[in-house]
């Protein structure tokens, strides 16, 4: 068995996100720590947008996460000025704000 304090610090199922649903405007979301160490419990749109809904997203000043995993399990992943700028590799989330999605 591997012990928790292991597990957290490798990501493991503690960062593992999770559909919910917002508690103040009803839409669905998905919800999880969004780094392996100094984490911040991300809240994201489960649409994910392209290259121009991120830059809108950005001048709102929102955050931009990478929705990492595979069919198992999916991790949020905190997009830095050198994740934007490079080719995207994962489907990019937004942070989640009651009724104003981004719709691209």
């Amino acid at each position: 068995m591997i012990p928790a304090w292991l597990l957290a610090s490798q990501g493991g199922i503690l960062r593992a996100a999770s559909i919910s649903v917002c508690q103040k405007c009803g839409a669905p979301i998905l919800a999880g720590l969004d780094s392996d160490k100094c984490a911040i419990h991300a809240k994201v749109d489960i649409t994910p947008v392209d290259e121009l809904g991120e830059t809108v997203a950005l001048m709102q000043g929102r955050h931009t996460y990478d929705l990492i995993g595979n069919w198992q399990r999916k991790e949020l992943e905190y997009r830095y000025s050198w994740n934007i700028n490079a080719p995207r590799r994962y489907p990019v989330l937004v942070e989640h704000r009651c009724g104003e999605p981004i719709p691209f």
